[in-house]
This record gives structure tokens, sequence and C-alpha cells, in this order.
């Protein structure tokens, strides 16, 4: 029911060949939604594609009434998937921006719902399913790496290091 939309005279087409929920491919209920804002300017449902590469139709202001609000050449659509078997409306990320012109065919290589994590490769809780960084990276401290194991020459993490006896942290000069 949220996407909901007004036909226009002003349109084009997005043409995703794949539509992923949390890495799983769409299901015939599931539907796809373009917005300029927070105006539904076109939907399909996934299962009207035939299984394959689905098009979403992107309407744009005509002059009419009934399509204020809707896209004018250069602005860029977002997008949502409505997951049935959930019955939730997620936001979505296409594989391109591309900005939306009327007559335009454009085909994209997957749609597929926002996961909020982080991204960065190197932080302690780098999330491999993210697609969207939150900012809640976090990265090893002082002389420790992300599992509390002592770094470099480093006994502990308090940045000890190990005396010529051999004793972590210890003050032995002579062996």
């Amino acid at each position: 029911e949220d996407f909901a939309y007004n036909q226009s005279q002003q349109q084009a087409f997005y043409f995703f060949e794949s539509v992923t929920i949390d890495g799983d491919a769409a299901e015939f209920d599931d539907w796809l939604g373009a917005f300029n804002g927070d105006v539904c300017v076109g939907a399909r449902r996934w299962g009207d594609c035939g299984g394959g590469t689905c098009d979403v139709p992107v309407l744009g202001f005509d002059g009419t009434e009934f399509t204020a609000g809707y896209m004018s050449p250069g602005e860029t659509p977002t997008f949502q998937i409505f997951d049935s078997s959930a019955s939730e409306y997620l936001d979505a990320i296409a594989s391109e921006n591309i900005s939306w012109i009327n007559g335009g065919f454009n085909v994209l290589d997957h749609l597929q719902n926002t996961i909020d994590g982080c991204t960065d490769t190197v932080a302690c809780n780098y999330n491999g399913s993210a697609n969207v960084d939150d900012g809640s990276c976090t990265y090893p401290e002082g002389t420790c790496d992300c599992d509390d194991n002592p770094v470099d020459d480093y006994c502990d993490c308090a940045g000890n290091v190990e005396d010529c006896a051999g004793e972590c942290g210890g003050s032995a000069e002579v062996d």
C-alpha cells in the first residue's frame, strides 16, 4: 500500500537483473518501489517479472497535479523493497546511482536491502554482510589485537615486554 502512485506521461525504467533481501533472492510476492524523497514514483511486484530481470517504472513530473513531487531530469530515485514474508518495507541500494531522464532505460546489476554495520575490513567488528557503514567500527587499541592478544614484541596488553629472564614485565637486566 505504500507503493501507490499515479501514471505519468514522463517515465523511465530501471531494470534490475537480481534483487536480494538479506542475501536471499526476492520472492514472488515481494515488491520493488521507486521514490523521489518520500513520494512513490513507481513500483513492480517481483513475481510479475517472470523471475528474471525486473523493470521498475520511475515516473516523472508531467505538469499535472497528480504527479507533483515526481522525478525531474537529473534527480536520482531511491528504492525500497517490500518483503512480503516479513510484511516489512526495507530501504534498498541499487548497484549504481543513475539520474532520471524521461525515456531512460537503465539496466542495473542488482537491488538489495540495506544492512547497517561496520564495513571496514580491518575493524574488530567488521560485518561482511553490511553494505551501509553505521559508524560503529571499533579498532584494536595499544598493544593488543581485536582478540586481546599481545602484538609485536609485547607479552601482555598493558605494553609490557619480557625481561632478559623471560618474565613478562620483569626487571631482570642480567640472565
